[in-house]
């Protein structure tokens, strides 16, 4: 598959960092990284792109798997990110970006898995299921109503009702066709995983908020114990959302790990907590 849809580059080609590529979570698109990007490309160049069914870029007739979306991002990393890139993928995108690094060992420098759902319980699953079922039988604002009650408290989005509703009208603008592909994709998983994690010889960091319901801690430490180099972070007070709930909080984890500290004997204040 080619890197057909839309991809937006943004920062310096010619960066003292890594290109880094990211992946966005199912029924959002590239947008969600728009109020950490400017800090992340400030001295690398950052990919972003949208999914298939997703913002600008095309929904292929059929139905969607793993590998379709894998593919995807292959395309994207070999078409303008180089040999050995940084890959950062949210919810959906964390277990693309998984996906990848197991399937294509060696082909990338740092993965990170931000809110990442792996090897889910049943009942995680059948929580998945309804909403697929849900979106299904009612349309997509009920889901969008139900993803940002899940995603935010309310305080928070009393607070930020301009993100709110802005996260909501992208949820609920979806082509219904397109989401519920990808949204069984998410439902049903990777088939290589959880044991095919083995695989993955990047350096990797699972992180993921602390109060996050569906992409949680334990999945971080479950992902820790099945990747061979994996670190696991966690993020106080936060769900699943973090380039939107805390831009700053997730900029200074996520740089903490692609660009550590010269001297391990430097104490980082940005570290917010570590397990």
């Amino acid at each position: 598959m080619s890197a057909d849809g839309f991809v937006r580059l943004d920062g310096r080609e010619s960066g003292s960092r890594p290109p880094l590529v990211l992946v966005h979570g199912v029924g959002l698109d590239h947008t969600m990284w728009d109020l950490v990007v400017d800090d992340l490309a400030a001295d690398r160049l950052v990919i972003r792109y949208d999914l298939l069914g997703h913002g600008r870029s095309p929904d292929p007739p059929g139905e969607r798997s793993v590998d379709h979306l894998v593919d995807q991002c292959l395309a994207v990393v070999e078409a303008h990110a180089g040999s050995a890139p940084d890959v950062a993928g949210h919810s959906l995108g964390g277990v693309i970006a998984l996906g990848l690094a197991a399937r294509h060992p060696g082909r990338l420098r740092r993965l990170v898995l931000l809110n990442t759902v792996f090897d889910r319980t049943p009942a995680e699953v059948q929580g998945a299921r309804a909403r697929l079922a849900l979106a299904g039988a009612e349309g997509l604002g009920p889901v969008a109503d139900l993803a940002v009650d899940r995603w935010f408290d309310s305080a928070w989005q009393e607070a930020h009702q301009e993100l709110v509703a802005a996260v909501r009208a992208r949820l609920a603008g979806n082509d219904p066709v397109g989401y519920l592909k990808a949204y069984r994709v998410f439902v049903d998983g990777d088939p290589l995983m959880p044991t095919g994690a083995s695989l993955v010889t990047a350096t990797t960091l699972a992180i993921t908020g602390e109060l996050d319901p569906g992409s949680t801690p334990a999945m971080g430490d479950a992902l820790a114990g099945a990747i061979s180099d994996c670190s696991t972070r966690v993020l106080p007070g936060l769900h699943h959302l973090p380039p939107v709930e805390a831009p700053a909080k997730f900029v200074a984890a996520l740089l903490d790990f692609l660009d550590p500290p010269r001297s391990s004997t430097t104490p980082n204040p940005a570290r917010e907590a570590t397990r």
